[in-house]
C-alpha cells in the first residue's frame, strides 16, 4: 500500500487577498496596542523613557505607530554596502539606533524598497536617504563582514 499524499492547492483567493489583510489587520492591532500602551503614561513617565533611550520624547509616540520590522531597509542597505548590521550593533549601537529611528520614520520607504529590488549598487539612494550620510562614512571606515 502506498502512502498517501496530500496534494497542495493554490488557493488564489487566500494567497492573495485574505492573507494579506490578515497580515494588514495584525499589524495595525499592534499598532494599536502600543499606542495605548503609552497612553497609560503620564507625560512626565512619557518624557523619562524617551530620554532613556536616547531620543526625543515627541519621536517616541511616532515610532510606536511603526511595526518592529519598520527598519529592515536598513539592514538591508548595510548589507549591499558591505557593513555587518550585527558587528555594526556590537561596535556602535548609539548611531544604530539613530539610524533605525530615522528610518523607521522616513517617508521614503517605497522607493528604498524599489531602488533596492531593482539594482542596490545605485547611488540615487543617497539623494533621499536620511541616514546616507552615515552610511557612506560607516561604508568607507570599513564596518565589513
Amino acid at each position: 500500500m502506498q502512502p498517501k499524499t496530500v496534494a497542495t492547492r493554490e488557493w488564489p483567493i487566500i494567497d492573495n487577498v485574505i492573507a494579506p489583510l490578515a497580515e494588514w489587520w495584525r499589524r495595525h492591532a499592534t499598532i494599536r496596542e502600543n499606542l495605548n500602551d503609552l497612553d497609560a503614561f503620564a507625560p512626565a513617565e512619557m518624557a523619562r523613557m524617551a530620554q532613556d533611550v536616547g531620543i526625543p520624547a515627541c519621536d517616541l509616540r511616532e515610532l510606536a505607530r511603526h511595526c518592529s520590522d519598520a527598519a529592515d531597509l536598513l539592514e538591508r542597505r548595510l548589507e549591499a554596502l558591505g557593513v555587518n548590521p550585527s558587528d555594526l550593533a556590537k561596535t556602535a549601537p548609539a548611531e544604530l539606533r539613530d539610524m533605525e529611528r530615522l528610518c523607521t520614520l522616513c517617508q521614503s520607504k517605497g522607493r528604498c524598497a524599489r531602488d533596492l529590488g531593482a539594482d542596490p549598487s545605485d547611488p540615487v539612494w543617497r539623494q533621499y536617504c536620511p541616514n546616507g550620510e552615515a552610511l557612506m562614512s560607516l561604508a568607507r571606515t570599513g564596518l565589513e563582514r
